[in-house]
């Protein structure tokens, strides 16, 4: 972004001496374009076409500069909007429940968490639905956070709206149930 800003800045620089170049050449009663010759093919005597010349070549330089910064300034900004585009798209992506609870164990982790059949999960630990790897995942992150607490954000519906919630989960053996975390989890059909 402050590439982009220092770009915009020497634009506007090389455009002030453009019209600064412009100003000169009307200073001399010329334009850009004007013949410097008479209609027989002489140099005008009304004019200094040596300082014009310069001053026309000080102007095409410049103006290439010009249309060379543009061209940088329009790449800084493609690059920076697609930048920020991804990761809008990623934090929308990562926002978006990926699975569901199907099943909950009475009295299991799960149960004192909170958790409820139908509840829609949006992140498991640092697991979310950008990199759950169809629920690979989530055994690894549940098997890594044994007897600690596993953050939980679950979207589920409560009086006919969506509702996100952070929940807490405290894995552990020994509840009553095989798992460590009593439920069970599908992936969400999209």
């Amino acid at each position: 972004m402050e590439q982009a800003q220092e770009l915009v800045k020497r634009k506007k620089a090389l455009e002030s001496e453009i019209k600064q170049l412009e100003a000169e050449l009307s200073e001399h009663g010329v334009n850009r374009t004007e013949a410097l010759v008479d209609e027989e093919g002489y140099p005008r005597g009304d004019i200094e076409i040596v300082a014009i010349r310069q001053i026309r070549q000080s102007l095409i330089c410049k103006q290439n500069d010009l249309r060379e910064l543009m061209s940088e300034i329009e790449k800084k900004l493609v690059s920076l909007h697609s930048t920020t585009s991804a990761s809008a798209l990623d934090a929308e992506t990562s926002q978006r429940p990926f699975a569901r609870v199907s099943i909950v164990t009475p009295n299991s982790p799960a149960s004192e968490a909170g958790l409820l059949v139908g509840d829609k999960i949006v992140k498991y630990g640092s697991v979310d639905a950008t990199n759950h790897d169809n629920l690979k995942k989530l055994s690894t992150e549940t098997i890594n956070n044994i007897k600690k607490p596993l953050p939980v954000t679950i979207e589920r519906v409560i009086d006919g709206r969506p509702q996100t919630l952070e929940l807490t989960l405290r894995l552990r053996h020994g509840w009553g149930g095989e798992s460590l975390l009593g439920c069970h989890i599908l992936p969400l059909q999209t």
